[in-house]
């Protein structure tokens, strides 16, 4: 579940939610309050599945989602294309995943990935 996080909290390397999208946070910049308004808080963020750079203004104390980010390694049971059949090591259940395509991951393999939103991405191999 994504909880709340003040816009003006928000650090480089930190998950937000942006246009329905969870992104990391590349870079933030605060403005200083003006006479009749508060301060405004910058936000560079990178889309975590879609890889599209995203700038917002918000004020500091806007309210925020942040992703829960659930950390997992799968094994590869079959691979067809970019596609493969991956086996959760903790419940092992098989889902499909899509495979990046600089990963070379073969049957037996185990790889990390990240649940995001319920959406899979996988960052690569286990070291």
């Amino acid at each position: 579940m994504a909880k709340q996080v003040e816009a003006s909290s928000l650090k480089r390397g930190r998950y937000v939610i942006i246009d329905d999208e969870p992104c990391e946070v590349r870079g933030t910049s605060k403005s200083s309050p003006g006479k009749h308004g508060s301060a405004k808080v910058k936000i560079k963020a990178r889309g975590v599945f879609d890889d599209k750079d995203r700038h917002i203004t918000k004020p500091g104390d806007t309210m925020m989602m942040s992703p829960d980010i659930d950390k997992k390694v799968g094994q590869v049971v079959s691979r067809d294309g970019n596609i493969a059949q991956v086996m959760d090591m903790d419940t092992y259940e098989t889902e499909e995943m899509e495979l990046p395509d600089d990963l070379d991951a073969g049957e037996g393999d185990e790889i990390k990935y990240w649940v995001i939103e319920d959406r899979k991405l996988v960052k690569g191999l286990k070291d």
